[in-house]
């Protein structure tokens, strides 16, 4: 039976819990706000391959550096074509979402929203500096485009539907190939698109490319800086130890971070001596959130050799996972969410390596992140790789990983004891802790 003073005290945590849990729900489907995280996140394995390309153009050894040297040229060409066209493909991946949400031809608005953004990156003869010959720059398609191709993907779709759901459409007989009927539907909404694009842009001279960007650019400078780190580390615990999925809530910044990785990525490959940003995702994956939201890969290593048996079994078994970034295990297993015992050092581990990671950034005692990486690999490989193999990060990676053990010692150990007392005394073990995969 329940203790009714626990049930009245757990009360207001759930009124909090619940509404917090309506707020990502809305960041998760909002149908927008979902259109813009799938297009990113649909353009990260071209940025992962153009990645690839850039660290072999440029490795981490002055001896294989002098035995590619020849082939630099050659082997930036991959890169270049993937993550220094970013813009394009987000606004093709976040129009063909957004379409396939209101059932309408994903295809068609994907390629028609492309193809308005590239009349809208265009330069216009005479105006815009950019260019003086008629040619169409790489830089205005790279990560300071993107912004411009998700408003521009939005809008296209947008427009399709107001004129699909009015009926403004050319109709052929049913009898006709299926291709061609979408291709007709699509005509008119085609032709009001890329002339109201055209108008904006080359008649008006307004020009969206530049605009967005230089509207964006401060926030791309707020979101980099250490109050904005700690902002987010801070947000990010806050939520999961309420029991709610902070991921979609963040997803919000991914547009944010994916651009200030690309203009990194551009910017080591003009050769660059210092990186433009800190804070991108990849400062967070490996330098402050080792093992998952709340730094739990030291906490997974000190379950592993706890005295409880309880916390002993979860630690062993969720040690692998943690390495891999994968935290649910620990998270809900000891359980972490909701228990005030470890609060604090959930706070206080990732919010101390957030400080530490940015102040060697700042001071380019490491390399800036600026290569994308698969977030499931072990936190040392991963730093190495995302900074183009600058053993330094590796360093910094495991200082932190000793500030964060320092910071979950004396709670775990507490946590530990009071089990050890609970199980010789045949006391029941809390809530939510398993001794198996299933349970936790």
């Amino acid at each position: 039976m329940s203790d009714p003073s626990h049930v009245a005290a757990d009360a207001p945590f759930a009124r909090v819990r619940a509404r917090l849990q309506r707020v990502g729900d809305f960041f998760l489907h909002q149908r927008h706000l979902a259109a813009v995280r799938d297009g990113v996140m649909g353009a990260l394995p071209l940025v992962l391959v153009g990645s690839l390309f850039l660290l072999v153009a440029q490795p981490p050894s002055k001896i294989l550096q002098d035995a590619v040297a020849d082939w630099v040229p050659v082997l930036l060409v991959p890169y270049r074509m993937l993550g220094g066209l970013i813009a394009v493909y987000v606004t093709f991946a976040a129009a063909h979402s957004l379409a396939k949400s209101y059932g309408l031809d994903p295809l068609a608005n994907g390629l028609l929203a492309m193809a308005a953004f590239l009349v809208a990156a265009f330069p216009t003869p005479g105006v815009t500096s950019v260019a003086a010959a008629p040619a169409l720059p790489i830089a205005r398609l790279g990560a300071g485009g993107m912004f411009a191709g998700l408003l521009i993907a939005i809008a296209t779709v947008e427009i399709t539907r107001f004129f699909v759901r009015r009926n403004l459409t050319i109709r052929l007989p049913p009898t006709a190939p299926e291709a061609v009927i979408r291709s007709f539907v699509a005509l008119v909404p085609a032709v009001a698109v890329l002339v109201l694009t055209f108008a904006v842009v080359h008649l008006a001279r307004l020009d969206l490319v530049h605009l967005l960007e230089a509207a964006t650019r401060p926030l791309l400078v707020a979101t980099g800086s250490l109050p904005a780190a700690c902002a987010v580390v801070s947000v990010d615990s806050a939520l999961w130890l309420l029991g709610v999925h902070a991921t979609a809530a963040l997803a919000t910044l991914k547009p944010l971070w994916e651009s200030m990785l690309v203009q990194n990525m551009e910017a080591a490959a003009h050769g660059a001596a210092v990186l433009p940003n800190i804070a991108t995702q990849q400062f967070y994956i490996w330098f402050v959130w080792q093992g998952g939201s709340g730094m739990t890969l030291p906490l997974a290593v000190h379950l592993a050799f706890a005295r409880s048996r309880q916390l002993r079994s979860l630690g062993r078994v969720a040690l692998l996972p943690a390495v891999c970034n994968v935290n649910e295990p620990i998270l809900f297993g000891i359980p972490v969410v909701m228990n005030p015992r470890l609060v604090i050092p959930f706070f206080l581990a990732p919010l101390a390596a957030a400080v530490t990671s940015y102040t060697a950034f700042h001071f380019d005692l490491v390399t800036r992140p600026y290569l994308e990486t698969l977030w499931t690999l072990p936190a040392p490989l991963g730093a190495f790789f995302t900074t183009g193999g600058d053993w330094r990060a590796v360093v910094l990676q495991l200082f932190n990983f000793a500030l964060g053990f320092g910071v979950y010692w004396p709670f775990v150990r507490r946590y530990d004891r009071d089990l050890v007392a609970r199980e010789e005394s045949g006391q029941p073990q809390p809530a939510g802790l398993s001794t198996s995969p299933a349970g936790a």
